[in-house]
């Protein structure tokens, strides 16, 4: 009966795929709503038997349930069959209730809501046994009021399921839009999420690198997970636009390796307005780098001749090597369906002019625009002391890894370097998840937590543990992100859940540094900090071989992950969590909130 059942709503989902939500509209002060969804979580296929012809009748390529991607086969893991999965597009103090059903075989999953704060509902933060139980064969229903404005996402997680297809847009609009004079168009249609591909399943790609010789490369790129191989013509994301009208487009980068992505439109500027849902003093430039959990709101002028431009996605580091680059066709109301005539080829080059948030620099040449030298909207003066300052080493370490090696056996310094693969590691820790969730279950005992500035417990070179910061509330936190880079050539995205951040610092010292090298800078005063009017953000890069400072006030009570926003580095534990305030300063546990602990009792 409950297949039935569930075959049933797939249907209904089905046939309401292509229709607007009812609470995506203009949105007015005094009208809140309840926006409901229903999530089915399952294992699917692009290319699948919903395809038909496709690609050979692009017509089929757009039917309902078709995930065609760029044409290549591979196995996902989806919501209601859709890649993205639903866009969320809500109004400000709006309820969103997301009902997820979990129809996988054998895995657990969580959602995540990124960028929302979920202050006064922390219990809805979605992640596995710090803040849940994970969902496992059954539903769950998440319940939160939408208080953080602007371009965000939601995706899973747990294991790897963002990078096997979990995720999809999250908008949140403004009766009252501090940037409304900035732009003409609003679309809920001028959403575009980008993410790096592959043509295989994650689950290979990853257990490929840690465990054999394989490689973490991406495919291809995918915009609203259309896009092209060099071998196929799947249909590309067409962003239509009026001429002489100003259109606000939100960018996502919802990309799961380290590919950051050059965004750019051929002949056209973009306008920065916002990012990670925060107003700036808008800035144009000719493109913007964005990193894996980034979101960037740009304005775009339809002020050129009618006709068809590429919108342009280059890929970079993990993207480099098959030279991943996407296209999406901006096309003037007027213009003929066709691709534009300009040639769509990789290129790893800003285009010339101003980029905004550009890769591994310390923003010196004009051109390269960093996010600590960008302005909030929203003024600000933050003190030149805080009350607790924290130093994040991130960095690849060879060591033995017992979740890869076995020292006895196949040391990591045994085998020859194509069987060698790096660690993650935060301040030289692996994170461990909790035995059970401490936020909804405070009286469990955790004996897997480690505290900043502990020796935390170690096997051999192998420590590993539930990595702990804790501030009290109300207390002023700086974070100094440092990408050693001693091994590899890349940059950490880093992402806070619970919280914005104001972005005063940012720069890259060379080709690698210490955690014991920027302290050192700090102390001698060579750290400037820009505390008058910087951005927030809740992502941000961290650039390789320098260091990112971020500020903010611990006003938000709870168990925060705080991570590395790349999913092998994340999965492989480059993973902390800012504890703030005590149990007391916490909403109530919602009644009948699932439990969970492990079961091993004495003998």
């Amino acid at each position: 009966m409950r297949l039935l059942a569930g075959v049933i709503s797939v249907v209904v989902l089905a046939s309401l795929a292509h229709g607007a939500h009812e609470c995506e509209r203009e949105c007015v002060a005094s009208d809140t709503r309840t926006c409901r969804y229903t999530f089915h979580l399952q294992e699917y296929h692009t290319m699948s038997r919903a395809c038909f012809d496709c690609p050979h009748n692009l017509t089929d390529c757009s039917r309902p349930e078709c995930v065609a991607g760029d044409g290549v086969a591979r196995p996902l893991v989806a919501i209601n069959r859709q890649l993205p999965g639903p866009s969320v597009q809500v109004c400000e103090g709006d309820r969103v209730v997301v009902d997820v059903y979990n129809w996988l075989l054998s895995d657990t999953e969580t959602i995540h809501w990124h960028g929302q704060h979920m202050q006064d509902f922390q219990y809805y933060d979605g992640v596995p046994f710090l803040t849940q139980c994970p969902i496992l064969g059954g539903s769950f229903r998440y319940n939160f009021l939408a208080t953080t404005t602007g371009t965000h996402w939601w995706h899973s997680h747990s294991g790897l399921h963002r990078g096997s297809g979990v995720f999809g847009p999250f908008v949140v609009r403004e009766a009252e839009d501090q940037q409304a004079s900035t732009y003409d168009v609003d679309s809920p249609e001028h959403v575009l999420m980008m993410f790096d591909w592959i043509h295989s399943s994650v689950t290979d790609k990853f257990f490929g690198r840690i465990h054999y010789t394989g490689d973490e490369f991406a495919s291809n790129i995918l915009v609203n997970a259309k896009g092209r191989t060099s071998a196929t013509m799947t249909p590309l994301e067409v962003v239509h636009v009026t001429p002489g009208l100003r259109h606000r487009l939100r960018l996502i980068n919802a990309g799961g390796l380290n590919c950051p992505i050059i965004v750019s439109v051929d002949d056209h500027k973009l306008v920065v307005i916002a990012t990670d849902g925060q107003p700036i003093l808008p800035y144009t430039a000719d493109s913007v780098v964005m990193y894996s959990g980034e979101r960037f709101d740009v304005v775009l002028a339809a002020d050129q001749p009618v006709d068809n431009y590429w919108i342009r996605f280059n890929g970079l580091i993990d993207c480099q090597p098959n030279e991943c680059m996407q296209g999406a066709v901006l096309r003037y109301e007027g213009a003929p369906e066709e691709d534009p005539a300009a040639i769509l080829a990789y290129d790893p080059n800003y285009p010339p002019g101003v980029v905004v948030n550009p890769l591994n620099t310390a923003g010196v040449p004009l051109e390269e625009v960093t996010m600590a030298e960008l302005t909030s909207l929203v003024p600000s003066t933050l003190e030149e002391h805080v009350d607790k300052q924290f130093f994040l080493g991130f960095n690849f370490n060879q060591i033995d890894n017992l979740l890869m090696y076995n020292p006895e056996l196949y040391s990591y310094f045994e085998v020859s370097a194509g069987w060698q693969a790096n660690t993650p590691q935060l301040n030289n820790i692996s994170f461990r998840l909790p035995l059970s969730p401490p936020l909804s279950q405070p009286q469990d005992p955790q004996p897997t937590v480690c505290f900043y500035g502990e020796e935390p417990p170690c096997i051999g070179n192998y420590c590993s543990c539930t990595y702990v910061m804790e501030v009290a509330l109300g207390e002023t936190v700086e974070l100094v992100l440092v990408d050693e880079g001693i091994i590899g050539d890349e940059n950490h995205p880093f992402h806070l859940h619970g919280n914005n951040f104001h972005v005063v610092a940012m720069d890259r010292l060379g080709s690698q540094t210490t955690v014991e090298e920027v302290m050192a800078l700090d102390a001698a005063g060579g750290i400037s900090r820009k505390l008058t009017n910087a951005i927030k953000k809740d992502t941000v890069t961290i650039p390789d071989g320098g260091y990112t400072v971020v500020r903010f006030t611990a006003n938000n009570p709870g168990w925060w992950l705080m991570h590395c926003h790349l999913v092998f580095h994340a999965e492989l534990g480059m993973i902390g969590v800012l504890h703030v305030g005590d149990p007391s300063d916490l909403p109530p546990v919602p009644e009948g909130f699932p439990t969970c602990s492990s079961f091993m009792p004495d003998l």
